[in-house]
């Protein structure tokens, strides 16, 4: 019982989980792009409505609805895209420590393989 315990405790150390809501870059991106596509949306539909001779509170009350359904359908895309960058991030990351594990595999090896190779020698000439 309490060797499974450890192992889910160890398993847990080695997950890490990486939120959209804790990563700087995501957070502000996201905000941006809603930000942008809100405002852009709104000035569009508020210009295309008084050109087509719209009231002034019609224009404005559709410029508004535009600019709050563009807002959740970019913060719901700008989440998707995020969470891929995220991802393919977090690979990158774990080939770059897999990579470097392995090069301080090899020289640890190296060393000890040159290490024997000295004790030999040395043992040879101490005969």
């Amino acid at each position: 019982m309490a060797k499974d315990k450890d192992k889910k405790a160890k398993k847990a150390e080695e997950t890490v989980k990486v939120t959209i809501s804790a990563h700087p870059r995501a957070k502000a991106g996201i905000r941006r792009a809603r930000t942008r596509a809100a405002l852009i949306a709104f000035i569009g539909v508020l210009v295309l409505n008084l050109v087509g001779d719209q009231t002034t509170f019609d224009a404005v009350w559709r410029a508004l609805l535009a600019g709050i359904v563009v807002n959740v359908i970019v913060w719901r895309c700008a989440i998707v895209v995020w969470r891929h960058i995220l991802k393919s991030e977090l690979e990158q990351l774990r080939e770059t420590r897999e990579e470097r594990a392995r090069e301080q595999r090899e020289a640890y090896e190296r060393a000890r393989a040159e290490a024997e190779a000295a004790d030999k020698a040395a043992n040879a000439q101490a005969r």
